[in-house]
Protein backbone atom coordinates (compact mmCIF):
# COMPACT_ATOMS: atom_id res chain seq x y z
CA UNK A 1 0.00 0.00 0.00
CA UNK A 2 1.27 3.84 -0.93
CA UNK A 3 2.31 5.12 2.55
CA UNK A 4 2.18 8.28 0.97
CA UNK A 5 -1.29 8.55 0.84
CA UNK A 6 -3.02 10.49 3.79
CA UNK A 7 -6.13 11.65 5.56
CA UNK A 8 -9.21 10.20 4.21
CA UNK A 9 -7.66 8.93 1.20
CA UNK A 10 -5.29 6.58 3.20
CA UNK A 11 -8.80 5.62 5.53
CA UNK A 12 -10.92 4.93 2.05
CA UNK A 13 -7.41 2.63 0.98
CA UNK A 14 -7.51 0.43 4.04
CA UNK A 15 -11.17 0.03 3.78
CA UNK A 16 -10.98 -1.64 0.33
CA UNK A 17 -7.65 -3.47 1.67
CA UNK A 18 -10.25 -5.36 4.11
CA UNK A 19 -12.74 -6.37 1.46
CA UNK A 20 -9.99 -7.37 -0.91
CA UNK A 21 -7.95 -9.58 2.31
CA UNK A 22 -9.17 -12.26 0.84
CA UNK A 23 -7.11 -12.52 -1.82
CA UNK A 24 -3.25 -14.37 -2.48
CA UNK A 25 -0.91 -11.47 -1.05
CA UNK A 26 0.57 -11.25 -4.58
CA UNK A 27 -2.07 -10.26 -6.61
CA UNK A 28 -3.74 -7.93 -3.53
CA UNK A 29 -0.51 -5.70 -3.41
CA UNK A 30 -0.67 -5.66 -6.75
CA UNK A 31 -4.32 -4.65 -6.65
CA UNK A 32 -3.58 -2.20 -4.48
CA UNK A 33 -0.81 -0.27 -6.20
CA UNK A 34 -3.19 0.60 -8.75
CA UNK A 35 -6.27 1.61 -6.65
CA UNK A 36 -3.68 3.84 -4.86
CA UNK A 37 -2.46 5.80 -8.05
CA UNK A 38 -6.24 5.96 -8.94
CA UNK A 39 -7.21 7.56 -5.61
CA UNK A 40 -4.03 9.73 -5.83
CA UNK A 41 -5.57 11.02 -9.13
CA UNK A 42 -9.22 11.20 -8.03
CA UNK A 43 -7.83 13.55 -4.83
CA UNK A 44 -6.06 15.72 -7.55
CA UNK A 45 -9.11 16.37 -8.70
CA UNK A 46 -10.37 18.39 -5.57
CA UNK A 47 -9.64 21.22 -4.02
CA UNK A 48 -8.69 20.92 -0.99
CA UNK A 49 -7.98 17.61 0.48
CA UNK A 50 -11.01 15.26 0.40
CA UNK A 51 -13.35 14.02 3.04
CA UNK A 52 -14.75 10.33 3.29
CA UNK A 53 -17.90 11.66 2.28
CA UNK A 54 -16.74 13.51 -0.79
CA UNK A 55 -14.92 10.18 -1.97
CA UNK A 56 -17.99 8.21 -0.93
CA UNK A 57 -20.11 10.42 -3.10
CA UNK A 58 -17.45 10.14 -5.88
CA UNK A 59 -16.17 6.28 -6.12
CA UNK A 60 -19.28 4.73 -3.70
CA UNK A 61 -18.28 3.29 -0.40
CA UNK A 62 -15.27 0.96 -0.50
CA UNK A 63 -17.08 -1.94 -0.74
CA UNK A 64 -18.89 -0.97 -3.92
CA UNK A 65 -15.43 0.01 -4.83
CA UNK A 66 -13.80 -3.60 -3.98
CA UNK A 67 -16.64 -5.11 -5.87
CA UNK A 68 -16.36 -3.35 -9.15
CA UNK A 69 -12.53 -4.36 -8.88
CA UNK A 70 -12.92 -7.88 -8.43
CA UNK A 71 -15.76 -8.10 -11.17
CA UNK A 72 -13.09 -6.01 -13.55
CA UNK A 73 -10.70 -8.51 -12.76
CA UNK A 74 -12.50 -11.34 -12.57
CA UNK A 75 -12.13 -12.06 -9.05
CA UNK A 76 -15.01 -14.24 -7.64
CA UNK A 77 -17.43 -12.18 -4.80
CA UNK A 78 -16.24 -12.74 -1.08
CA UNK A 79 -18.44 -15.14 0.99
CA UNK A 80 -17.66 -14.17 4.20
CA UNK A 81 -17.93 -10.41 5.45
CA UNK A 82 -14.37 -9.02 6.72
CA UNK A 83 -13.86 -7.57 10.32
CA UNK A 84 -13.45 -4.09 8.97
CA UNK A 85 -13.73 -1.24 11.34
CA UNK A 86 -15.96 1.39 9.44
CA UNK A 87 -14.34 4.12 11.22
CA UNK A 88 -10.81 3.68 12.87
CA UNK A 89 -9.58 7.42 12.87
CA UNK A 90 -12.70 7.92 15.40
CA UNK A 91 -11.44 4.87 17.68
CA UNK A 92 -7.92 6.03 17.87
CA UNK A 93 -8.95 9.39 18.62
CA UNK A 94 -11.05 8.06 21.22
CA UNK A 95 -8.17 6.18 22.93
CA UNK A 96 -5.58 9.39 22.26
CA UNK A 97 -7.84 11.71 24.26
CA UNK A 98 -7.97 9.08 27.40
CA UNK A 99 -4.60 8.89 27.28
CA UNK A 100 -3.89 12.46 27.17
CA UNK A 101 -6.58 13.44 30.14
CA UNK A 102 -7.15 10.37 32.10
CA UNK A 103 -3.62 9.15 32.18
CA UNK A 104 -2.24 13.20 33.35
CA UNK A 105 -5.33 13.27 35.92
CA UNK A 106 -3.82 10.56 37.87
CA UNK A 107 0.06 11.27 37.85
CA UNK A 108 -0.64 15.00 38.69
CA UNK A 109 -2.25 13.67 42.22
CA UNK A 110 0.60 11.28 42.02
CA UNK A 111 2.68 14.44 42.13
CA UNK A 112 0.87 17.24 44.07
CA UNK A 113 -1.66 14.73 46.36
CA UNK A 114 0.09 12.76 49.06
CA UNK A 115 2.97 11.10 50.86
CA UNK A 116 4.84 8.26 49.31
CA UNK A 117 2.32 5.34 49.33
CA UNK A 118 -0.54 8.04 47.18
CA UNK A 119 2.61 8.85 44.93
CA UNK A 120 3.48 4.98 43.89
CA UNK A 121 -0.36 4.04 43.80
CA UNK A 122 -1.55 6.93 41.73
CA UNK A 123 1.17 7.09 39.93
CA UNK A 124 0.94 3.34 38.70
CA UNK A 125 -2.48 4.15 37.37
CA UNK A 126 -2.04 7.16 35.66
CA UNK A 127 0.77 5.43 33.64
CA UNK A 128 -0.65 2.45 33.29
CA UNK A 129 -3.76 4.24 31.88
CA UNK A 130 -1.40 6.82 29.34
CA UNK A 131 0.78 4.31 27.76
CA UNK A 132 -2.01 1.18 27.73
CA UNK A 133 -4.63 4.16 25.76
CA UNK A 134 -1.46 5.22 23.59
CA UNK A 135 -0.75 1.67 22.94
CA UNK A 136 -4.46 0.84 21.56
CA UNK A 137 -4.67 4.25 19.74
CA UNK A 138 -2.14 3.57 17.58
CA UNK A 139 -3.53 0.04 17.52
CA UNK A 140 -6.90 1.01 15.96
CA UNK A 141 -5.07 2.71 12.97
CA UNK A 142 -4.69 -0.74 11.37
CA UNK A 143 -1.98 0.49 9.10
CA UNK A 144 -3.77 4.16 8.72
CA UNK A 145 -1.84 7.38 8.66
CA UNK A 146 -1.87 9.41 12.04
CA UNK A 147 -3.99 11.78 9.82
CA UNK A 148 -7.17 10.00 9.49
CA UNK A 149 -8.39 11.17 12.85
CA UNK A 150 -8.50 14.59 11.50
CA UNK A 151 -11.45 13.22 9.18
CA UNK A 152 -13.81 12.63 12.10
CA UNK A 153 -16.65 15.42 12.99
CA UNK A 154 -14.49 15.57 16.66
CA UNK A 155 -10.98 15.86 14.32
CA UNK A 156 -12.18 18.54 12.65
CA UNK A 157 -13.33 20.48 15.16
CA UNK A 158 -10.28 20.40 17.09
CA UNK A 159 -8.32 20.75 14.39
CA UNK A 160 -10.17 23.93 13.20
CA UNK A 161 -9.38 25.24 16.59
CA UNK A 162 -5.74 24.86 17.33
CA UNK A 163 -5.70 26.31 13.77
CA UNK A 164 -7.68 29.09 14.65
CA UNK A 165 -5.59 29.72 18.00
CA UNK A 166 -2.09 29.69 16.31
CA UNK A 167 -3.53 32.70 13.39
CA UNK A 168 -4.20 34.65 16.50
CA UNK A 169 -0.36 34.40 17.12
CA UNK A 170 2.09 37.01 14.59
CA UNK A 171 3.67 35.24 12.05
CA UNK A 172 7.33 36.45 13.43
CA UNK A 173 6.43 34.75 16.66
CA UNK A 174 5.68 31.31 15.22
CA UNK A 175 8.31 30.86 13.25
CA UNK A 176 10.43 31.72 16.65
CA UNK A 177 8.35 29.59 18.45
CA UNK A 178 9.05 26.52 15.70
CA UNK A 179 12.60 27.36 15.22
CA UNK A 180 13.91 28.15 18.94
CA UNK A 181 10.70 27.49 21.56
CA UNK A 182 10.27 24.01 20.22
CA UNK A 183 14.16 22.70 20.91
CA UNK A 184 13.81 24.60 24.62
CA UNK A 185 10.70 22.61 24.95
CA UNK A 186 11.95 19.08 24.35
CA UNK A 187 14.69 19.81 27.28
CA UNK A 188 12.93 21.58 29.24
CA UNK A 189 10.23 18.34 29.59
CA UNK A 190 12.69 15.89 29.32
CA UNK A 191 14.86 17.53 32.34
CA UNK A 192 12.01 18.15 34.82
CA UNK A 193 11.00 14.89 33.79
CA UNK A 194 14.29 12.87 34.47
CA UNK A 195 15.31 14.87 37.14
CA UNK A 196 11.55 15.46 39.09
CA UNK A 197 11.36 11.37 39.12
CA UNK A 198 14.70 11.28 41.08
CA UNK A 199 13.74 13.97 43.09
CA UNK A 200 10.44 12.45 43.66
CA UNK A 201 11.64 9.40 45.27
CA UNK A 202 13.86 11.44 47.55
CA UNK A 203 17.37 10.68 45.15
CA UNK A 204 18.33 13.42 44.91
CA UNK A 205 21.95 12.81 44.61
CA UNK A 206 21.61 11.37 40.89
CA UNK A 207 18.83 13.97 39.94
CA UNK A 208 20.96 16.07 37.60
CA UNK A 209 21.88 12.70 35.80
CA UNK A 210 18.37 12.12 35.66
CA UNK A 211 17.66 15.63 34.05
CA UNK A 212 20.42 15.30 31.71
CA UNK A 213 19.61 12.27 30.65
CA UNK A 214 16.23 13.11 30.30
CA UNK A 215 17.28 15.88 28.19
CA UNK A 216 18.89 13.30 25.43
CA UNK A 217 15.86 11.08 25.29
CA UNK A 218 12.92 13.65 25.11
CA UNK A 219 15.06 15.57 21.93
CA UNK A 220 15.55 11.85 20.22
CA UNK A 221 11.50 11.13 20.73
CA UNK A 222 10.85 14.58 19.35
CA UNK A 223 12.96 13.71 16.38
CA UNK A 224 11.34 10.02 15.66
CA UNK A 225 8.00 11.71 16.07
CA UNK A 226 8.78 13.86 13.33
CA UNK A 227 9.61 10.70 10.97
CA UNK A 228 6.21 8.28 12.58
CA UNK A 229 3.46 10.31 14.03
CA UNK A 230 2.42 7.46 15.55
CA UNK A 231 4.51 8.61 18.20
CA UNK A 232 2.19 11.43 18.78
CA UNK A 233 -0.16 9.12 21.12
CA UNK A 234 2.56 8.69 23.34
CA UNK A 235 4.11 12.06 23.48
CA UNK A 236 0.80 14.38 23.12
CA UNK A 237 -0.03 12.96 26.21
CA UNK A 238 3.35 13.23 28.21
CA UNK A 239 3.57 16.90 26.79
CA UNK A 240 0.46 17.31 29.17
CA UNK A 241 1.98 16.01 32.21
CA UNK A 242 5.16 18.47 31.43
CA UNK A 243 2.70 21.41 30.79
CA UNK A 244 1.65 21.31 34.67
CA UNK A 245 4.98 19.81 36.26
CA UNK A 246 7.45 22.36 34.48
CA UNK A 247 5.75 25.66 35.48
CA UNK A 248 5.58 24.24 38.54
CA UNK A 249 8.92 23.24 38.60
CA UNK A 250 10.48 26.05 37.92
CA UNK A 251 8.31 28.41 40.18
CA UNK A 252 8.93 26.69 43.23
CA UNK A 253 13.15 26.78 41.99
CA UNK A 254 12.38 31.09 41.23
CA UNK A 255 10.40 31.44 44.81
CA UNK A 256 13.35 29.15 46.74
CA UNK A 257 10.53 26.90 48.06
CA UNK A 258 12.48 24.14 47.16
CA UNK A 259 11.17 21.66 49.80
CA UNK A 260 7.64 22.41 49.05
CA UNK A 261 7.38 20.90 45.48
CA UNK A 262 10.70 18.47 45.21
CA UNK A 263 10.57 17.55 48.36
CA UNK A 264 7.76 15.99 49.26
CA UNK A 265 8.47 14.25 52.64
CA UNK A 266 9.28 17.52 54.39
CA UNK A 267 5.96 19.44 53.66
CA UNK A 268 3.53 16.15 53.44
CA UNK A 269 4.36 14.62 56.51
CA UNK A 270 4.02 17.92 58.71
CA UNK A 271 0.79 17.84 59.48
CA UNK A 272 1.33 14.20 61.33
CA UNK A 273 4.54 16.23 63.12
CA UNK A 274 4.55 15.22 67.07
CA UNK A 275 6.36 16.91 69.57
CA UNK A 276 8.68 14.85 71.82
CA UNK A 277 7.12 12.68 74.80
CA UNK A 278 9.44 13.41 76.89
CA UNK A 279 11.68 16.71 78.25
CA UNK A 280 10.60 20.04 78.62
CA UNK A 281 10.72 22.94 75.60
CA UNK A 282 10.98 26.50 75.55
CA UNK A 283 10.44 28.82 72.43
CA UNK A 284 10.76 25.84 70.42
CA UNK A 285 14.15 24.32 72.03
CA UNK A 286 14.63 21.56 74.59
CA UNK A 287 15.13 22.58 78.22
CA UNK A 288 18.62 20.76 79.44
CA UNK A 289 18.40 22.24 82.91
CA UNK A 290 16.94 24.43 84.95
CA UNK A 291 18.67 26.72 87.76
CA UNK A 292 16.47 28.35 90.79
CA UNK A 293 17.32 31.34 92.94
CA UNK A 294 15.86 33.21 95.93
CA UNK A 295 14.70 36.42 96.29
CA UNK A 296 18.12 37.42 97.22
CA UNK A 297 19.61 36.15 94.26
CA UNK A 298 21.30 32.82 96.27
CA UNK A 299 21.11 30.03 93.94
CA UNK A 300 19.01 26.87 95.03
CA UNK A 301 18.01 23.42 94.32
CA UNK A 302 14.07 22.88 94.08
CA UNK A 303 12.01 20.16 93.14
CA UNK A 304 9.81 20.50 89.96
CA UNK A 305 6.13 19.22 90.01
CA UNK A 306 3.19 20.06 87.63
CA UNK A 307 -0.06 21.33 88.37
CA UNK A 308 -1.17 17.22 88.74
CA UNK A 309 1.47 16.80 90.76
CA UNK A 310 3.54 15.09 88.40
CA UNK A 311 7.49 15.30 88.63
CA UNK A 312 9.10 17.25 85.93
CA UNK A 313 11.74 15.19 85.19
CA UNK A 314 14.84 15.98 82.95
CA UNK A 315 17.31 14.21 82.04
CA UNK A 316 20.92 13.58 84.23
CA UNK A 317 23.38 14.88 83.47
CA UNK A 318 26.46 14.24 85.84
CA UNK A 319 29.56 12.40 84.87
CA UNK A 320 28.24 8.86 86.73
CA UNK A 321 25.00 9.40 84.05
CA UNK A 322 27.37 9.67 81.26
CA UNK A 323 29.58 6.60 82.47
CA UNK A 324 26.38 4.67 82.59
CA UNK A 325 25.05 6.25 79.33
CA UNK A 326 28.38 4.59 77.44
CA UNK A 327 27.89 1.45 78.54
CA UNK A 328 24.52 0.80 79.02
CA UNK A 329 22.94 3.46 76.58
CA UNK A 330 20.14 4.78 79.26
CA UNK A 331 20.45 7.70 81.30
CA UNK A 332 18.15 8.24 84.52
CA UNK A 333 16.13 11.29 85.03
CA UNK A 334 15.02 13.72 88.29
CA UNK A 335 13.05 16.64 89.13
CA UNK A 336 15.62 17.98 91.30
CA UNK A 337 17.48 20.89 89.57
CA UNK A 338 20.00 21.87 88.94
CA UNK A 339 21.60 18.61 87.72
CA UNK A 340 25.16 18.32 88.44
CA UNK A 341 26.55 19.02 84.59
CA UNK A 342 29.55 16.47 83.72
CA UNK A 343 32.97 19.21 83.02
CA UNK A 344 36.48 17.48 82.21
CA UNK A 345 38.76 19.61 83.51
CA UNK A 346 42.24 19.01 81.94
CA UNK A 347 45.24 19.09 84.19
CA UNK A 348 47.39 21.94 84.36
CA UNK A 349 51.17 20.58 83.61
CA UNK A 350 53.59 22.04 86.52
CA UNK A 351 56.99 23.74 85.38
CA UNK A 352 59.25 21.21 87.79
CA UNK A 353 57.34 18.15 86.34
CA UNK A 354 59.58 15.03 85.42
CA UNK A 355 58.77 14.12 81.01
CA UNK A 356 59.42 10.00 82.49
CA UNK A 357 56.67 10.79 84.74
CA UNK A 358 52.84 9.16 83.32
CA UNK A 359 50.59 11.90 82.23
CA UNK A 360 47.88 12.43 84.33
CA UNK A 361 44.56 12.21 83.07
CA UNK A 362 41.87 14.55 82.84
CA UNK A 363 38.97 14.61 85.29
CA UNK A 364 35.36 14.81 85.16
CA UNK A 365 33.88 17.28 87.81
CA UNK A 366 29.94 17.38 89.08
CA UNK A 367 29.20 21.33 88.83
CA UNK A 368 25.95 22.60 89.62
CA UNK A 369 26.48 26.12 89.76
CA UNK A 370 24.71 28.37 87.32
CA UNK A 371 26.84 29.48 84.23
CA UNK A 372 25.46 32.98 84.00
CA UNK A 373 25.22 35.86 86.17
CA UNK A 374 21.59 36.15 87.44
CA UNK A 375 20.00 39.53 87.11
CA UNK A 376 19.75 41.90 90.01
CA UNK A 377 16.18 40.76 91.86
CA UNK A 378 14.24 43.66 93.36
CA UNK A 379 13.96 43.65 97.30
CA UNK A 380 10.53 42.49 98.26
CA UNK A 381 9.32 45.23 100.99
CA UNK A 382 6.70 44.13 103.52
CA UNK A 383 2.95 45.07 102.91
CA UNK A 384 2.90 47.03 106.51
CA UNK A 385 4.53 49.71 108.01
CA UNK A 386 7.01 48.31 110.45
CA UNK A 387 7.16 49.18 113.88
CA UNK A 388 10.11 52.03 114.70
CA UNK A 389 12.74 50.36 116.44
CA UNK A 390 14.30 52.49 119.36
CA UNK A 391 18.43 53.10 119.06
CA UNK A 392 19.81 52.48 122.52
CA UNK A 393 22.33 55.39 123.72
CA UNK A 394 25.66 54.34 124.75
CA UNK A 395 26.44 54.31 128.55
CA UNK A 396 29.38 54.41 130.75
CA UNK A 397 30.35 51.90 132.80
CA UNK A 398 28.47 50.90 135.46
CA UNK A 399 25.36 53.09 134.69
CA UNK A 400 22.15 51.96 134.47
CA UNK A 401 20.70 50.46 130.98
CA UNK A 402 16.79 51.36 132.04
CA UNK A 403 15.27 53.51 129.87
CA UNK A 404 14.95 57.07 131.83
CA UNK A 405 10.93 57.38 133.06
CA UNK A 406 9.25 60.51 131.85
CA UNK A 407 7.82 62.58 134.07
CA UNK A 408 4.57 64.44 133.47
CA UNK A 409 3.88 67.74 133.98
CA UNK A 410 2.42 68.29 137.68
CA UNK A 411 -0.76 67.69 138.35
CA UNK A 412 -1.73 69.72 141.11
CA UNK A 413 -1.76 66.57 143.52
CA UNK A 414 1.63 66.90 145.35
CA UNK A 415 2.45 63.27 146.25
CA UNK A 416 2.08 61.42 143.15
CA UNK A 417 4.18 60.83 140.16
CA UNK A 418 2.82 59.38 136.42
CA UNK A 419 4.68 56.57 135.25
CA UNK A 420 3.97 56.60 131.06
CA UNK A 421 5.11 52.76 129.45
CA UNK A 422 6.09 53.41 125.81
CA UNK A 423 2.88 51.92 122.92
CA UNK A 424 3.38 48.67 121.74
Amino acid sequence: MNSTLTGAVAMYLSQVRAELSDLPPGELADVLEDVSGHLTEVAAEFETEPTIAALHERLGTPRQYADELRTAAGYPPRTTKPPVDPNPGKRALRWGLIAATVGPFFIVIAVFGGGAEVTAFFGFIGFAILFGAAYLGVKSLRGNEPRIVLDTPRGQSGERAIRDLIEQIPPNIRKEIVVIGQPVWWVLRGAVGGGGFFLLFGAGAVAVVGAIVGAIVSVWVARRTQQDQRWLWYVVPLNVVAAVAVPAFISAAFLGSYSGVFDRHDYRDSSSYNPPAEGLRWNGGEVTNLYGFDAQGKQIAVALYNQDGEPINLSLQDCATENREYSSGSAGTSNIVPHPVATTIEPTPSEDSNETEPPVEAKCVDLTKAPFTPPQFPTAGPTTPPTPSVTPTPTKPGASTTPPTKTPPPTGKPGVTLTVEPTR
